[in-house]
This record gives C-alpha cells, sequence and structure tokens, in this order.
C-alpha cells in the first residue's frame, strides 16, 4: 500500500514538475524492517553496558560498536576498511558492485558521549543505515551510482572522524552525502535539511506520501558531520528528529507528542538508552526515508532474475567401482529466485552422474554424486554440471587404478602454549587417501622429560579420529618443543609445545597471536585461551567467552 501511494505521488509530482530529477527510471525503494533496526539497537545498548556504559570515540565501546558493524557488512559483501585518526576511527564500506563513480554517500556518527550509550544520539543514525545497506545488499538493484557508507568516530568531539575522512581526499567522487544524527528522538520532529534543495525535495516527496509535514533543520548547521562535507562544496542532505531544543504548540499540533518538552530529554544524558529513549515510529519512517531517497539517487532500474553456479570440491580421484560426492550451490546475483534444473554432460563411458534433488531454486544447494563402474577405463575427465542449460561449473574426475590401502594424517591445531602443571589437547584425523580403512596405532616421539602424550582412543580405523592429549608436568622447563604424532609409525604429524614460564603470565594485548592454552591477565583477572586467534580490539577476554575462559 506505501509503495502504490508513493508511485501514485512521484507520478504526479513528475507531471506537475515538481519532482527533483532522481536517477534515470528510478524505482521503488524496499521497505526497511524496523525489527532489524531495534535489533541492533539493543546490541549497541548491550555493548555500552559492558564496556563503562557509553561507546565515546577511542574507548573499548566505540570499538565493539564499529567491529559489530563491520561485521554484519562484511557478511553481506561490502568492500570495509577501517580509518584510523588520532582519537578514534571510522569505518568506510563500499558496495562492489555498479560503477565506480560517482558516488552516492551516506553516513552517520557512531560514537556517545562519554556520560551515556548513545542510543538515539546516535545508535539511531547508526542502525538505520546498517539495515539500509544490507537492503542493498539483499536486493542487488542496477546502480547507475556508486554506492558508500560511513560511520564516523569523535562527531561528539567538534566532527574530528568526518573532517579527517573529507581532508585525506575522502570527499572526492561523492555527487551527494546525506546525514544521519537522531533519528528517532522520544518527541520528535521532522525535520529536513535545506542545504539543497533538491536533496530537500526528495525528501519532503517522501514524508508527503505519509502525510507528513516537514520543517527545514537549521539548528545543526555546523553541528553534525554533513559539515565536513558541505565545507568541501558537497552537495548535502539528511534527517533529525530534534535535540535538547523545545517542541513548540504549532510542532505538537502538526506532528504530535508534548508542547513545551524537549524532543529528546535525555540528549548527551545517561538515560539515551534503548528502548526508553527511542520512538519507534520516528525511527520506522526515517530509515525508509533514507533507503527512498538513496534509491531515487542511484537505482536505475530493477535486475531480471539471475544466479550464479559453483561446484565444491571440483575435482575428486575415485577407483574403479567407486563414488564420490560433491555440493553444487547456487547464488541469486539479481533478482529474485528461479527454478535450477540440474544436469551433467561429459560423463564418460562407464561413470553416472546424479543429483539430489535434481531440481532446486537459485540459492539453494544439491548434491551431485559421481560413481565410476567397476570397468571403467583409467584417466581425468572433465564433467560439465549444468544449471537450466545457461550456467555450468567443471567437476573434474579422475578414475585411477586400483592401489593398495593407503590414508594421510593430521592434527588440528598443530601448536600450543601450555603453563607448567597444566595440559592441552588438539584432534588427530586421518583420511582415507587409496583404497579402503586400515586399523591404525597411535604414538608420540620427541616429548621432553615431564611432558605425556596420550591417545582416546589410540587404536583407530584410517578415516576417523582421537583426541590427543598433552600433559605438562609441574617442573618442566620453558622451551619449544616438537612432538611428533605417529600413526602405524609410517604416517606422521607435527606438534609445537610451547611450555611456559609458569607464573608468567602476560598481559592480554590486541593485535597479538594466542594459541590455545595461552594464559593472560586482564585488569587483573586471568584467562585461558580456548581457540587460537589474533586479537583484535573489542575482543579483550571478558567480552569473548568463546576465547577466553576465566581461570
Amino acid at each position: 500500500m506505501k509503495k502504490a501511494l508513493l508511485s501514485a505521488v512521484a507520478c504526479l509530482l513528475t507531471l506537475t514538475g515538481l519532482a527533483a530529477a532522481p536517477a534515470q527510471g528510478a524505482v521503488a525503494a524496499p521497505d526497511i524492517p524496523l525489527g532489524s533496526i531495534t535489533a541492533h539497537l539493543s546490541q549497541l545498548q548491550s555493548i555500552a553496558q559492558a564496556n563503562g556504559g557509553n561507546r565515546a570515540s577511542g574507548r573499548p565501546g566505540y570499538t565493539a560498536s564499529l567491529n559489530y558493524i563491520k561485521g554484519k557488512l562484511d557478511a553481506a559483501g561490502y568492500t570495509t576498511r577501517v580509518q584510523n585518526f588520532s582519537g578514534g576511527s571510522n569505518l568506510i564500506a563500499d558496495w562492489p558492485q555498479g560503477p565506480a563513480s560517482p558516488t552516492i554517500m551516506l553516513g552517520a556518527h557512531l560514537d556517545s558521549v562519554t556520560s551515556g550509550p548513545g542510543i538515539n544520539d546516535n545508535g539511531t543514525g547508526s542502525a538505520s543505515l546498517l539495515e539500509v545497506a544490507l537492503a542493498v545488499a539483499a536486493q542487488r538493484p542496477t546502480l547507475g551510482k556508486h554506492v558508500r557508507f560511513g560511520w564516523w568516530g569523535a562527531e561528539e568531539s567538534g566532527l574530528v572522524g568526518s573532517r579527517y575522512y573529507v581532508q585525506n581526499g575522502g570527499a572526492s567522487g561523492v555527487e551527494a552525502y546525506l546525514n544521519f544524527d537522531m533519528t528517532g528522538s522520544p518527541n520528535p520532529g521532522y525535520f529536513v535539511y535545506d542545504d539543497d534543495t533538491q536533496l530537500q525535495r526528495l525528501f519532503n516527496d517522501y514524508y508527503a506520501t505519509l502525510g507528513i509535514q516537514t520543517e527545514p533543520e537549521r539548528i545543526g548547521d555546523g553541528r553534525s558531520d554533513h559539515a565536513s562535507f558541505k565545507n568541501a562544496g558537497v552537495r548535502v542532505g539528511g534527517v533529525f528528529t530534534g535535540a535538547s531544543e523545545r517542541k513548540s504548540a504549532a510542532q505538537a499540533a502538526k506532528w504530535g507528542g508534548q508542547a513545551n518538552q524537549s524532543f529528546d530529554r535525555c540528549y548527551h544524558s545517561a538515560c539515551d538508552t534503548w528502548p526508553a529513549n527511542v520512538n519507534t515510529t520516528a525511527l520506522d519512517r526515517n530509515a525508509d526515508a533514507a533507503a527512498h531517497v538513496l534509491w531515487q539517487l542511484a537505482v536505475t532500474s530493477q535486475p531480471g532474475n539471475d544466479f550464479s553456479m559453483a561446484v565444491s570440491p571440483s575435482s575428486a580421484t575415485v577407483q574403479p567401482g567407486q563414488s564420490t560426492t560433491a555440493t553444487v550451490s547456487t547464488t541469486i546475483t539479481s533478482g529474485s529466485a528461479q527454478p535450477v534444473s540440474l544436469t551433467a554432460t561429459g560423463a564418460p563411458s562407464g561413470v553416472t552422474v546424479s543429483f539430489s534433488p535434481a531440481q532446486i531454486q537459485s540459492g539453494q544447494s544439491a548434491t551431485v554424486t559421481v560413481a565410476a563402474g567397476a570397468g571403467t577405463a583409467a584417466g581425468t575427465y572433465p564433467i560439465t554440471l549444468r544449471g537450466n542449460s545457461t550456467k555450468t561449473a567443471t567437476f573434474t574426475l579422475v578414475v585411477g587404478t586400483p592401489t593398495g590401502d593407503d590414508y594421510s594424517m593430521a592434527v588440528s591445531p598443530s601448536s600450543a602454549t601450555v603453563q607448567p602443571g597444566q595440559s592441552t589437547t588438539a584432534t588427530l584425523n586421518t583420511t582415507v587417501t587409496s583404497g579402503n580403512a586400515k586399523p591404525v596405532s597411535l604414538t608420540a616421539t620427541g616429548a621432553p622429560s615431564g611432558v605425556t602424550v596420550s591417545f582416546s582412543p589410540v587404536q583407530i580405523q584410517s578415516g576417523q579420529s582421537a583426541t590427543v592429549t598433552i600433559a605438562v608436568a609441574a617442573g618442566t622447563p620453558a622451551g619449544t618443543h616438537q612432538i611428533t604424532l605417529r600413526g602405524n609409525s609410517d604416517r606422521s604429524a607435527s606438534f609445537s609445545l610451547t611450555v611456559g614460564g609458569g607464573g608468567g603470565e602476560t598481559t592480554w594485548s590486541a593485535y597479538t597471536v594466542y594459541a590455545a592454552g595461552a594464559t593472560v591477565t586482564y585488569q587483573g583477572v586471568s584467562y585461558r585461551c580456548l581457540q587460537g586467534h589474533t586479537a583484535l580490539p573489542g575482543w579483550e577476554p571478558p567480552n569473548v567467552p568463546a576465547l577466553w575462559q576465566r581461570i
């Protein structure tokens, strides 16, 4: 209903000559899901609570907020980068599809003041832009402009992050910048930036479809990140729902809410929290407005339905009389899902190829089984897997000559740091490489004095796994030792054991590589590493229980 009304109003405005000029053939934007935005706000609130009650630039709460948003964007296919500057960092995300220029950029500051979690100021703008960005990734529309998003640090310290970005070439090629700072004030107004008449009109036209009268936003001139772009000559626009200023009686009659009360009574205060300090109606409308204007400026048309196809693994070796399986995956590259029929060509005599299921929707996967008959001649055969006869993936089948039973062996993880008196575990995996499974007896050599190695079980079949436990006695001297794990004395895997100095725990530090079993201290508390990893800001031991165990 909203989309139909929007299309009708856009048509009327075009006929009367009032509409600003959007991208040629622009189409209606998707409805941005309010529930997804509020889920992000809840996460930002939790991050603030776990980090001293705020998300101020340069502090752990800000870093964790940036990492949270970056993780969502990376998973959606964005090209992201973190731009560091004195006092904080910016997060920049470019959508890789579409032309390289000119650029339409949307931005919001991610930092809060030190006195509170900053949920309306500016979790609302940050969370809304995240969902708009994810809508671009989900819809994959045909673009006539490059699309970029920015989350700024140190806005509360004087627009430091956005100014640093612009001063270091960030405004180059940017045709228009749209700013979203405080989009869900609890006693909201509907203010639209009046710096550029075309951009202002695009927003106003959208709000007109909802029956909302807007007012020009002039209070924030020079107080939010659009000023950095405006000063560089970039056209700017955006929306704002009000801060500490009081709503007039006329505004209350127009927008609802309480007259003679602040638009946001918790502005820059500890009570700027989720959900108490957010008007979700305004939040929803403003997120949809952001998507609408982005689509008007950057999207040219809806793409047709299309998909890509891949197979994993893309090759296998079998003996005559054996079979192998792989996964055929399809990915929607534009438009919506469509039926895909799976077939195969190029299989040699004696080889059969079957799919389960043989009919899928693009975006789904199927299992392909390739079976070599007992009389199949040895050789290498490329088999073409087809989807609807228009998309293909190649699977290379190698049919070998019968060989003896053989296997390979590997250990994961392959290293650990252990303090005297402690132990660590790893998984010893075996894989059948030819023939059939056979018994494998597990032993170890190279363990230094004071170190014992045990297996559970000590006898397996090739193709199975066992747990290896390495225990370090209390008096074992510090040092690094290579322990050889053996199967039947003819296969081996190497495990690097580092014995710590005992009581010599180090202080946790970002960008340090930690092995499983390593111990550190953080804020006077000791932790043991559960999984080997490279530490990142925001991954402090109390924040990531999957990586660190308090001891």
